[in-house]
């Protein structure tokens, strides 16, 4: 990686960390989940992806419209598990 490289890297690692404190976790696990983003954005090959990280992520209730129980309830998702999603839409695309 060239220098601006790892400085963009370096940005984008706190700022997904903050997000994940603001959003409970505990600064050790928030590291840990932004290292794991980090390797997965390296690896073209690896197709993860957080709840945070999608269009149709309600950041209100935290549930995702996509993910309904036998009753039609909307589930909060695994928001901190990186995942395979079919109805993943990144937010910020166009």
């Amino acid at each position: 990686m060239t220098e601006e490289e790892l400085e963009i890297a370096a940005i984008k690692h706190e700022r997904r960390r903050n997000t994940f404190t603001a959003e409970g976790l505990s600064n050790a696990d928030a590291w840990e989940l932004a290292d794991k983003m980090m390797e997965r954005d390296q690896d073209p090959q690896d197709d993860r992806r957080l709840c945070f990280e999608c269009k149709k992520y309600d950041t209100v209730y935290k549930t995702c419209p996509m993910i309904v129980d036998k009753k039609g309830i909307h589930q909060r998702p695994l928001r901190f598990t990186l995942q395979r999603c079919d109805w993943f839409d990144l937010k910020g695309k166009k």
